[in-house]
């Protein structure tokens, strides 16, 4: 390729001189540093080192140091000369040179670039080759005319003979042409008798100049530097076919002469060149006319001049470029060969690399496209390979090929490859490409056919707007193009693109679109994350039982998805809905069969923004209402009662609040409800009743208005599991930190409200309670306590402790199988421990063995105080029950921070019936094994391992919150330094309510702590035997006194 620096001889003898000169024993690393130093500067300046280099170390330096440096010189020029050039774009013709004005390419006028008009009349046309100074124009009459899309749909410049374009007086020796050159000009003459010039210097004089003449008189001419003599000129005559378009291929230079080729025919060649030095005087003119004479008839496409002569190779390139581009034939070294009809007429922005016969080559070429492929691994002697599109100006977009369902660049082209060069790098232009939302790799694909159904695909890296491939393999009219995967497909026979079995999606795929295509059934056999989901109109869906389909974005819906069994659908995005279509998704819940006994509902589907119960539906169809007290579970389908239609927003425990609503009443999203079951009795022995949700996937953001005060009875609106603990956090300053899930037990036989048989679960962030249970022989016992992850279709309470709206959003979806116990529609499921948390259920049960749950654990969230979300009071109203107080509340489920051996936790009981009552430790999580759980009675003294055995007690009529703690150590467990006080005369006064101290004098304070260590209150300045305590609430104490001498006395008591 030119260079970039006119003089070597400089170069040469300075390297020559330090050679020669080092002398010191340092002279090897001055050396190599100045070797590394002048290869680093040839790989900047892109110059051509030449065996003159070489020679001048072998004439100048001692041998010891040839010897030594011979290695090392010659491997550090070929490192220098392998690495890439790939800085250094070629985007000349064919790219050959470049168009930023950096190299010797300085007249580069192209048809479809920098034409301004007014009109057809030509203005400007602007250099392509980047050098300004060559801008040409033209005003009047003076202008040429631009003919739109005459050859090959490119534009044509015609000129009459009295027009031209010229620049202005902007030639210097620099940028201009000497004594060598070459040119290429695309042109047509209207007659062959014209006298007349298609470019030239102007004025055009015989002392010098740069021409030629296609034709003067019938004979072409090209011309450089002094006119006309062989030196400055070579002439060919005689010939035929000047009427039409040809390409017209010059080159001259001082050593080899001049050449003229026609369609890549040698026409001639002559000895010598002639020097051109007129720059300062001279403009440049294309279509003559330089003095009123001498002007161009005919049309011309494209004009191309380098100042310094291309080699073989790359006149090659350029003359094959214009040759597809203006449809032309060449004679020769016709490559490229998919510009033919018969091969698809790629006829645009081809460019090439190879390497000539005589050992010239190119080997980096972009052009005026978007792709650029250089590194041949394997170059040899006539080696080349071509590349076209077979688009025009495209605008660049993918679209879908139905083949393989990838997304394929709407453009494509075909390569020409002669001998076999190897192996390429290819990169590609992508700044015209929206490809910033796709997630997998963008790829090149490579096949012999234009449906690239069997193609070889490279993942391109991507940089900034370059996009790059190595190792790429090409055969002989191979087609390639750019392609990503965007989407599975499910065509009705086979998947395509999922990385799961048989490519369909798995949990791998989330940044891939699902789509299945009309009248076609797609089953989900696995797990599947996904980045949208489209169902076409007629096709279907179907998730099989236990599988999740995950979902970040939205789902257009115009066919049905179907859930089978457990199926659950999770979408991840922020928002509101992105579900769109016309289409349905079928969901399944259980609900009893049992006509007395209710569910509370919440639907996972809406129609039109809300839901009716009327909507519901079995798999025998809409299921019908009567407006009885019980259900018909003869009709088909079954007929459910509209008698118990309910909603609930209004104050606690108001059984007027209630509000009864039809089935075609609108329910809005979260919202509960409650529904009698079917009575179904068939089969045998009876089964939960499956009803069928269908309509459109409830998803993204839901709110419920909730006053201070009220209970609402809200629910799970999705079409997967709900994680109770997001909801809570979510909702931690509107609701109280729980939820109660109603049970209704099997054994209830009657609509009577005083003979329900059921009772409210409770679950927060610690743990859960079962619903209690009454007497039965198992039928009735509870269905277990609920765990974190709330059932699909499943209704709940909450409490409101601030007026605000309840939220529900995408954040609080989880999924997991009632099956395996990770969720309960409040049919059957057992605990399971999911966390390394301390907690233990004590269960409490009376004397007709009503039974009750009570939970207590640890969490470093919680506190000795009332926790929102570790602390949740009891729902239930039992005439019998065990609870932990705290703020004048009864809990069933107390959280504290941390498990402490000499922990004492007051248990309160509440008695309405005297008798025998058993308190068991029911099961523990992650209690220690080294550890017991003891119920201490406080009037007794006595300790009962009731981790180890339940015990049974009689207990009297009422309420009281003194007599029982939970402790882990017996009384000999304890310290009697800490609460041996009779030697102090300390003890606690219970019908004064006093702290009494008879032998205690010098006190300096008082403290009284909570049974869990909370400080409550310190007492200064005692100065009395008695010290007043009826501030104190019902409860377990310990008080601390502190003496002056530093001593400290600690004595429990009990304030009733």
């Amino acid at each position: 390729m030119m260079s970039l620096i006119k003089s070597k001889t400089l170069v040469k003898t300075i390297l020559c001189s330090l050679f020669f000169c080092l002398k010191s024993k340092l002279w090897l690393v001055f050396i190599s540093s100045i070797l590394f130093t002048f290869c680093r500067f040839l790989l900047m300046v892109r110059l051509k080192i030449s065996n003159n280099i070489l020679v001048c170390i072998y004439s100048y330096c001692p041998k010891t140091i040839i010897s030594m440096l011979k290695k090392s010189l010659l491997s550090i020029m070929l490192f220098a000369f392998l690495l890439p050039t790939y800085l250094f774009a070629q985007t000349g013709p064919g790219g050959v040179g470049s168009d930023d004005g950096s190299s010797s390419l300085i007249i580069w006028y192209r048809p479809d670039n920098g034409i301004s008009t007014s009109g057809s009349l030509i203005d400007t046309w602007s250099n392509s080759a980047g050098v300004a100074a060559f801008d040409i124009s033209e005003t009047g009459t003076l202008r040429p005319t631009l003919n739109i899309a005459t050859i090959n749909g490119y534009n044509e410049i015609a000129f009459n003979g009295a027009n031209r374009l010229r620049t202005g007086l902007t030639l210097t020796t620099s940028n201009f042409v000497t004594n060598q050159a070459s040119s290429f000009t695309v042109a047509k003459a209207n007659n062959t008798s014209q006298r007349s010039v298609v470019y030239t210097t102007d004025p055009l004089v015989g002392s010098t100049r740069f021409s030629n003449h296609i034709p003067w008189n019938g004979t072409v001419y090209f011309d450089i530097g002094a006119c006309c003599g062989t030196d400055g000129r070579i002439q060919v005559g005689g010939l035929t076919g000047l009427l039409d378009y040809s390409i017209w291929s010059y080159d001259a230079h001082p050593t080899t002469g001049k050449q003229l080729y026609r369609n890549e025919d040698l026409l001639a060649t002559v000895a010598g060149s002639s020097t051109y030095n007129s720059h300062s005087s001279q403009r440049f003119n294309l279509g003559g006319y330089t003095t009123s004479t001498n002007g161009f008839s005919g049309g011309i496409t494209e004009v191309v001049v380098f100042k310094e002569k291309v080699n073989a190779s790359q006149r090659i390139i350029i003359d094959n470029y214009l040759s597809s581009k203006f449809n032309r034939s060449l004679t020769s070294n016709d490559f490229y060969t998919q510009d033919n009809p018969a091969n698809g007429d790629f006829d645009h922005d081809v460019a090439g690399i190879g390497q000539a016969t005589d050992g010239s080559s190119h080997t980096d070429s972009k052009g005026t496209g978007i792709v650029r492929i250089n590194t041949p691994s394997a170059l040899s002697n006539g080696d080349f390979l071509f590349w076209g599109e077979e688009s025009k100006d495209p605008s660049y977009g993918f679209v879908t090929n139905t083949s393989n369902y990838s997304d394929q660049l709407n453009s494509k082209w075909r390569v020409s490859k002669v001998g076999d060069l190897g192996t390429v790098t290819m990169s590609f232009d992508i700044s015209g490409m929206s490809i910033a939302a796709i997630c997998g790799d963008l790829q090149l694909v490579v096949d012999n056919d234009s449906n690239f159904s069997s193609a070889t695909s490279y993942n391109l890296t991507v940089s900034g707007t370059t996009a790059t491939a190595t190792g790429v393999s090409f055969s002989d009219a191979d087609y390639f193009t750019l392609r990503y995967t965007d989407q599975i497909v499910w065509n009705g026979t086979t998947f395509f693109n999922g990385s799961g079995t048989s490519n369909a999606p798995d949990t791998t795929d989330s940044c891939l679109k699902l789509t299945v295509k009309t009248g076609s059934t797609a089953v989900l056999t696995a797990d599947a994350h996904i980045r949208e989901v489209e169902v076409e109109s007629g096709a279907t869906l179907q998730v099989n039982d236990g599988v999740l389909l995950e979902v970040d974005n939205g789902i257009f819906n115009e066919g049905v998805i179907d859930l089978l069994g457990e199926a659950q659908l999770i979408q991840n995005h922020t928002g509101v809905s992105l579900n769109t279509g016309s289409g349905d998704l079928k969901i399944r819940q259980q609900g009893t069969f049992n006509l007395y006994n209710y569910n509370y509902w919440s639907a996972p589907v809406h129609r039109s923004g809300d839901w009716q119960v009327g909507y519901l539906e079995t798999e025998a169809g809409p299921v019908g209402f009567t407006g009885g007290y019980d259900a018909n579970p003869l009709a088909s389908p079954i007929e459910l009662s509209s008698y118990w239609l309910y909603t609930f927003n209004d104050l606690i425990d108001n059984y007027y609040g209630w509000n009864h609503i039809a089935p075609t009443t609108a329910i809005t999203p979260a919202m509960g409800y409650l529904m009698k079951g079917s009575g179904n009795t068939t089969p045998t022995p009876t089964t939960d009743q499956t009803y069928v949700f269908r309509g459109t996937a409830n998803d993204g953001n839901y709110s419920i208005s909730a006053i201070s005060g009220n209970q609402v009875l809200v629910g799970n609106p999705y079409p997967s599991a709900m994680s109770a603990k997001e909801f809570i956090a979510d909702n931690s300053t509107i609701i109280e930190g729980s939820i109660y899930l109603y049970e209704h037990f099997q054994e209830n036989n009657t609509h009577i409200l005083a003979d329900y048989q059921g009772g409210y679960a409770t679950r927060n962030n610690l743990t859960g309670t079962e619903a209690p249970s009454l007497p039965s022989t198992g039928s009735a016992s509870s269905k277990g306590a609920p765990e974190d992850a709330v059932a699909v279709g499943q209704g709940f309470f909450v409490k409101i402790q601030n007026t605000g709206t309840i939220q529900f959003s995408n954040s609080q979806r989880v999924f997991a199988r009632e099956s395996l116990s990770e969720s309960t529609f409040y049919r059957s499921a057992q605990t399971t421990p999911v966390d390394d948390r301390i907690i233990f259920w004590l269960k409490f049960k009376d004397h007709q063995n009503n039974e009750s749950t009570i939970a207590l654990g640890y969490d470093t969230n919680a506190s000795a105080d009332y926790d929102n979300g570790y602390d949740s009071e009891s729902f239930n109203e039992l005439p019998n029950e065990a609870y932990w107080p705290i703020i004048e509340k009864k809990m069933c489920i107390q959280g504290l921070h941390s498990f402490d051996i000499s922990d004492e936790i007051p248990l309160g009981i509440a008695i309405t019936n005297s008798g025998d009552f058993t308190f068991d430790i029911d099961r523990t999580l992650n209690f220690p094994t080294n550890e017991t759980i003891y119920l201490k009675d406080n009037e007794t003294n006595m300790f009962y391992d009731i981790k180890s055995n339940p015990v049974t007690l009689t207990l009297n009529e009422g309420e009281d919150e003194s007599r029982f703690s939970i402790v882990y150590q017996t009384a000999k467990s304890l310290s009697a330094g800490d609460f041996n006080t009779e030697a102090a005369g300390l003890y606690y006064n219970a019908d004064k309510e006093a702290l009494v101290f008879t032998a205690l004098n010098n006190i300096e304070a008082i403290t009284i702590y909570s049974i869990l260590g909370q400080k409550i209150k310190v007492l200064d300045d005692v100065d009395s035997k008695e010290v007043d305590l009826s501030f104190l609430k019902t409860g377990i104490y310990i008080a601390e006194i502190a003496q002056n001498s530093g001593q400290k006395l600690k004595l429990k008591f009990i304030k009733q």
